[in-house]
């Protein structure tokens, strides 16, 4: 079989070697600017994984205020207890007001981790409106507790106003930062989106560039025959490996990108391979073999060339292992927790919508659960923020060992998780899991020499019997969890027992 041999234009033709170099050079500028898009919008994705961060302890932040202005509200004569609950009041009114302003303006705030985090100013538009909303409803509530710290007798009528604007507002505020997180949760997905988006419009661009390159040369290719060296020259500095093969798909050339790429030292160790030993597709994901046997992720591009004795086809190849990374990383941050590994609200949301989904088209039952820990702030207080984030990461451990593979544990956030519980026969299955949930938890937990003893308080929702929507069920469930917190035998309650607890 005569091989037929990819040639160089005549020096001569200096219009269609200009046209070459022009196609070249845009190859190289748009691999250029693929790699600046990734790593800029790489880096957004992750400024907004930690404004997702803090805005998830937002509303725990909002919670823990309640609950200082509530203990001081029950226990006046108590001067240590009503002293422990004014500072822990002040120190969470001043990181959850230096948080909002970061929000709105950019500055610095405290991270999770108790360290300083510079956090730049939120500009979505609907999370800015989300954030004008909230600044609002939290002014006249700003002002009660700043009225109230400033009194050092701590008046009975400021006390009962910070109350008062307390159980009125902190619903609202709940509401405002739970749609800011999910609103800077979906930016981040678009912002995953976009990459893979620019991702491959730029690939596809500069294989577009390449392919002019080969067209140039199609009219050339009969009286190209003592310019190959050329020609090869100028193909093996094209960042991407060339394979040309024929109609048997068996390599009939190849530049030296493309021997590096399969791991080959020389080009021509290459000639007479198929396609198929290259090149193959396992999880409907396209792999390239290397000569030792090692997988990579791989782009391709393939085009007919035909020729008057023999068809050939140019095949391009990238190794996209760096982007598939990338990606794999953005989807991360989009759907997981960082601390647990466990899924975020996001996740969690789209689970819930497929699970009220199933259960409408089976006639079966789920159960949302909200986890609530009990005096975490403790352990923080009295260990530090190491302990108690080997502390969270043990609670997510356990959470998910008492589940099935259907169900979803989710981090909200600070101390809250929120658990589905997917297909129940009936309230007693989910009652059962729960007491299995707290007898995990009551164990002690031991590491770097300190064992802590950990409570919670659990409420839970029934899907369909208490409520028709996932934002209900979810707000039901955090409701039940209050009334959880009074009894200090269970340490869980349902929906259903709200009323005869308030009566």
């Amino acid at each position: 079989m005569i091989k037929r041999r990819m040639e160089f234009l005549p020096k001569q033709n200096q219009a269609r070697f200009r046209a070459v170099s022009i196609a070249i050079s845009a190859f190289f500028l748009l691999d250029l600017a693929l790699l600046g898009t990734t790593f800029l919008l790489s880096d957004q994705v992750k400024e907004n994984a930690i404004v997702i961060n803090l805005a998830g302890r937002q509303r725990m932040l909002s919670q823990r205020m309640v609950k200082c202005l509530l203990q001081l509200e029950r226990a006046p004569s108590d001067e240590t207890a009503r002293q422990a609950s004014l500072q822990e009041l002040e120190l969470t009114y001043h990181l959850f007001d230096n948080t909002l302003r970061s929000f709105t303006e950019g500055g610095t705030t405290t991270g999770t981790e108790g360290l300083p985090q510079k956090v730049s100013k939120v500009t979505q538009p609907k999370a800015r409106l989300l954030l004008t909303q909230t600044e609002a409803l939290w002014s006249p509530y700003r002002s009660a507790i700043e009225n109230l710290l400033a009194d050092q007798a701590m008046d009975n009528a400021k006390l009962n106003t910070a109350v008062s604007l307390a159980l009125q507002q902190n619903q609202e505020l709940l509401r405002l930062m739970n749609q800011l997180t999910g609103s800077l949760e979906a930016n981040a997905v678009n912002k995953t989106k976009e990459v893979h988006f620019l991702q491959t419009l730029m690939l596809s661009m500069a294989l577009l560039s390449f392919l002019l390159v080969m067209l140039l040369m199609k009219s050339e290719l009969k009286r190209a025959n003592k310019q190959r060296e050329t020609l090869d020259k100028i193909i093996d500095t094209i960042n991407a490996g060339i394979l040309i093969l024929d109609e048997h798909d068996k390599v009939h050339a190849a530049n030296q990108p493309a021997a590096q790429l399969f791991g080959y030292d020389d080009k021509q160790a290459m000639l007479g391979l198929r396609k198929a030993h290259l090149l193959f597709e396992w999880d409907k994901q396209l792999l390239g073999r290397r000569q030792d046997s090692a997988t990579f992720y791989a782009a391709m591009q393939e085009s007919d060339f035909p020729l008057e004795e023999s068809p050939l086809k140019v095949v391009t190849i990238s190794d996209i292992s760096q982007q598939r990374s990338v990606e794999a990383s953005l989807n991360k941050l989009a759907y997981y927790d960082a601390l647990t590994g466990l899924p975020n609200r996001l996740l969690f949301e789209d689970r819930l919508h497929q699970g009220m989904f199933a259960c409408k088209r089976q006639g079966s039952k789920l159960a949302v659960l909200f986890v609530d820990l009990d005096k975490f702030k403790e352990v923080n207080d009295s260990f530090g923020h190491h302990i108690g984030d080997l502390l969270l990461k043990e609670i997510a451990r356990r959470l998910r060992s008492q589940l099935r593979e259907e169900d979803t544990v989710s981090r909200l956030g600070g101390d809250e998780f929120v658990i589905l519980l997917n297909s129940i026969n009936s309230v007693e299955d989910s009652e059962k899991i729960v007491r299995n949930l707290l007898a995990a938890l009551r164990a002690p937990f031991t590491t770097e020499s300190v064992t802590l003893y950990q409570e919670a308080s659990i409420g839970i929702c029934i899907y369909p019997d208490h409520a028709q929507d996932e934002a209900t069920i979810v707000n039901k469930a955090d409701q039940a969890m209050y009334i959880a917190k009074r009894d200090s035998q269970r340490h869980y309650a349902f929906f259903s027992e709200i009323d005869a607890a308030d009566a």
